[in-house]
């Protein structure tokens, strides 16, 4: 979201106004903003409290509604949100991910402007996956309920926009297999080419994972490696090291007790860990979207081992640009691989980094969104 805001912004031909949510979980912090891009942005932050409770959810199951949905709609954030279109005129209004959709009313409401959907994942592909990991019964089947209820809606809503913004081809062909009716557009990832850090170089010496653990589809991913891949991996390196970094670790984190595992936590800056002499290891079995993540790592020069899931939407080639695995057998192999062989681990960060430096320069795809935008104008 960061990226497109200055992307906008750095085309110099718009103004920019942000209205976003402040969670418990994603609070706003402006102290940690550029002054000129508070003013730039006008942003306004809106206190939603979206805490999971058994009382409401428990109301939506007898109603029908996605639960997932509901929590994020508040009263005053449609309010202020009602107060800005009258005040002011806009041509264009994104809607950064389907939860911000139940607001697409409003919008229709008090805006003449385009109304376009950014979706960062196909949100309902995540939660049947994770239904289908699930193995308490009672539990499973009250994430496939909500899964479907999910399902229904983004089926339902993506109708209503006047166009979408894809994360990737590959979401975009799965909007396409849900019959979306409207215009949809793939508008990635972008980085600043200019301000990412030297690549770095020399031999891997270690195992990193980056990710938020407050998602679900992390913490399932991590519990997964820990217990079926790193095992095999020590079998055949028994130095080999795995680092655990990020937001929101929970008090007992998965890896706390392994062997050779360290749990780094909240590190302050990403990139110290995108640049180090790791392996980056993608263990996704549910998910949607683009891995920010990864195209971070490859943008540092890292060699990544992933699942599938964990590099779709990227367009690169396996073993050229990262390595895929989906068994824990294939997954311990690629690390060892890249571990006893840092010529080749090292070649596949070259070619990694050079890839995504051509394929997600920021400010070339946020110019095709505009001109794909300005063509619907014409429509």
């Amino acid at each position: 979201m960061d990226a497109l805001t200055r992307g906008l912004l750095m085309s110099g031909k718009h103004e920019v106004k942000i209205l976003t949510v402040a969670t418990e979980k994603h609070p706003f912090q402006p102290d940690e903003l550029e002054t000129e891009y508070l003013q730039a942005t006008q942003i306004e932050a809106i206190p939603v409290d979206t805490t999971l409770r058994k009382l409401d959810a428990l109301s939506d199951l007898v109603t029908g509604d996605s639960y997932n949905i509901s929590r994020f709609y508040s009263l005053d954030f449609e309010r202020i949100l009602t107060d800005i279109f009258r005040k002011t005129a806009f041509d264009l209004v994104i809607f950064e991910s389907l939860f911000t959709a139940p607001y697409l009313p409003t919008v229709r409401k008090y805006c003449d402007g385009i109304a376009m959907l950014r979706a960062h994942n196909i949100e309902h592909r995540i939660w049947h996956h994770l239904a289908q990991e699930t193995k308490p019964m009672t539990k499973r089947l009250y994430l496939q309920w909500l899964a479907d209820r999910l399902e229904e809606y983004e089926i339902n809503v993506m109708h209503d926009f006047d166009s979408i913004a894809a994360i990737s081809e590959d979401d975009k062909r799965h909007f396409e297999a849900m019959g979306c009716s409207v215009p949809i557009h793939v508008v990635p990832f972008g980085l600043d080419v200019a301000e990412l850090p030297p690549a770095s170089h020399g031999p891997v010496h270690h195992v990193f994972h980056l990710g938020a653990m407050d998602w679900r589809p992390n913490i399932q991913g991590i519990r997964w490696f820990i217990s079926r891949i790193w095992p095999l991996v020590l079998q055949q390196v028994p130095s080999a090291k795995l680092c655990l970094a990020g937001r929101n670790f929970p008090e007992d984190p998965p890896g706390l007790d392994t062997p050779n595992v360290e749990v780094l936590g909240e590190v302050q800056n990403a990139w110290d860990m995108m640049t180090s002499g790791g392996i980056m290891i993608v263990p996704l079995l549910s998910g949607s979207g683009m891995r920010v993540k990864a195209i971070e790592a490859m943008a540092g020069g890292r060699p990544i081992v992933s699942t599938a899931i964990g590099m779709e939407g990227i367009p690169g080639n396996d073993r050229e640009h990262f390595h895929l695995a989906d068994t824990p057998q294939e997954f311990a192999s690629r690390i060892v691989e890249l571990l006893n062989n840092p010529e080749e681990a090292e070649a596949i960060g070259k070619r990694s980094r050079a890839f995504v430096m051509e394929q997600f320069e920021n400010q070339s795809i946020v110019n095709r969104m505009l001109e794909q935008i300005a063509h619907l104008e014409t429509l």
